[in-house]
């Protein structure tokens, strides 16, 4: 007996550009099927680009259908062929305990099956043994290839262009996109991916560099810049001419943009904004804002327009904490003005330079890092091939990944202090035009660098700006 709803389930695993053509070609030839047998089509449960492979990869017309069949709307099912349904036991286990409360007959160009016949039952579990298997040797044989590849330094896998490489190679792929050379770079993008990493090292935020860039460029699928895709971009090996695998790094075979010093500095950067921010923040607008602190409680000041909700004359630093004794405020411009000219006095005093420099005694901290990160991982893997081993215990695996770990966070904390004095040695020497044509966010943290900032009540009223109202505590060589 026909089934009286019947369900068409077509899935295409890899669909690089999204095309839905062999999805069509298989209802189609399902839709002949079911006029041959008379079965009534019900609905179409179609996963494009959808594994049935990978247990985390998600099937929703899988799921959904397998919802109608419990709920009674679907009674019979037709695939193109049966390995289009299930690539894992488990899969069909789960549609065979479905089909126990009920007639299920499934049919495919191959043949039918009855979900309910016990010989039918057997072969179906014989062929997702198999393809199951088959899967399996592939996966294994794509990873080995991978492997090779990264060891070779040659690119890994396909996904999108990454922003900076990828001249067209002349070739086109199998959707007749054209295929590129992901080891040559954009010239164009590589300068402003270049740049991008300058303007982070020299104390600029992300939200200015995001905004930057968007004044520039597009990301290589022409989408607008945001803080997340400027971290990828900043924190991916490529960028300093390696290759990560398997949680190893491997020399690339194009030339980096970056020094693996410079990128250590980066990552170094963006791993203090996170733990100081906890997100990539707007585009600075104030100079001292978050930066300057109220002397009775300790919080950074804001801003906040003075005159009144009609009549706005000036703009105002001020305590935001309610709970503070003695909520603390000073004129914007006045306050900037100050902290600047003292500023501009200390990066253009003799032997700044020198001075900043003198403890310096390890200027490759980032490239040691790197270093250091590489044998840990080998390490790993040497320990994680011994796990077992009964002679290998495991107090002495723990105390070999700690000696590794504790060296890179100490070197991790320098590297803080080194990105600063990175800054502020570019800073030196400069002078007010052209401090004043730096973006906000670099002389905002120029400041942070050189001085805390602390600001007390106001001692009198009235025009003019009283410089005992702040004070200014030197750092120590500006770290």
């Amino acid at each position: 007996m026909p089934p009286r709803a019947a369900a068409i389930y077509c899935r295409l695993s890899y669909a690089p550009d999204g095309s839905l053509e062999k999805v069509e070609r298989q209802e189609a030839d399902c839709r002949e099927l079911a006029a041959r047998l008379g079965w009534p089509v019900a609905d179409i449960y179609p996963d494009n680009s959808r594994s049935a492979w990978q247990r985390n990869r998600k099937r929703p017309q899988w799921e959904r259908m397998l919802a109608d069949i419990e709920a009674g709307r679907i009674d019979g099912i037709i695939v193109y062929h049966g390995d289009r349904l299930i690539r894992q036991p488990w899969d069909l286990e789960l549609l065979l305990k479905l089909a126990d409360d009920r007639r299920l007959p499934l049919t495919s160009v191959t043949g039918t099956r009855d979900l309910n016949s016990e010989d039918d039952r057997f072969i179906l579990r014989i062929e997702a043994a198999q393809a199951c298997r088959s899967s399996a040797d592939t996966s294994r044989r794509v990873k080995r290839g991978w492997a090779a590849r990264a060891q070779r330094g040659e690119p890994i896998g396909g996904g999108k262009r990454p922003f900076g490489w990828g001249v067209p190679s002349g070739k086109t792929g199998k959707t007749g996109k054209p295929i590129y050379d992901t080891t040559q770079q954009v010239p164009g993008e590589a300068s402003v991916l270049r740049e991008a990493a300058d303007r982070l090292m020299a104390g600029q935020s992300q939200g200015g560099i995001v905004a930057w860039m968007n004044e520039v460029s597009r990301t290589s699928q022409g989408a607008l810049w945001t803080p997340k895709s400027l971290k990828n971009l900043m924190q991916s090996p490529r960028i300093a001419g390696l290759i990560e695998h398997g949680g190893q790094l491997h020399e690339a075979a194009w030339e980096p943009l970056l020094s693996v010093e410079e990128w250590e500095d980066v990552k170094a950067i963006l791993r203090r904004s996170a733990a100081e921010h906890g997100y990539a923040g707007r585009e600075r607008r104030y100079l001292l804002s978050g930066v300057a602190e109220c002397s009775r409680c300790g919080g950074k000041l804001r801003t906040k327009p003075s005159g009144g909700r009609n009549r706005v004359t000036s703009r105002l630093y001020h305590c935001t904490n309610r709970d503070c004794p003695g909520r603390v405020s000073r004129n914007v411009d006045r306050l900037d003005a100050y902290v600047s000219g003292r500023v501009l006095r200390r990066l253009n005093e003799p032997g700044f330079v020198e001075a900043l420099h003198a403890d310096d005694e390890q200027p490759g901290v980032g490239a040691e890092i790197a270093t250091l990160e590489r044998r840990k991982n080998e390490a790993l893997a040497t320990l994680r091939s011994l796990a077992d081993h009964p002679d290998v215990s495991a107090e002495v695996v723990a105390a070999s990944l700690e000696s590794f770990d504790r060296r890179i966070r100490e070197l991790r904390a320098r590297l803080v202090s080194t990105t600063r004095q990175r800054l502020l040695a570019r800073m030196s020497g400069i002078t007010r035009d052209q401090w004043d044509a730096e973006p906000i966010d670099v002389r905002a943290e120029t400041v942070r660098a050189l001085f805390r900032v602390i600001v007390l009540p106001a001692t009198w009223r009235g025009p003019g700006f009283d410089p005992a109202s702040v004070r200014m505590i030197r750092l120590s060589n500006g770290a």
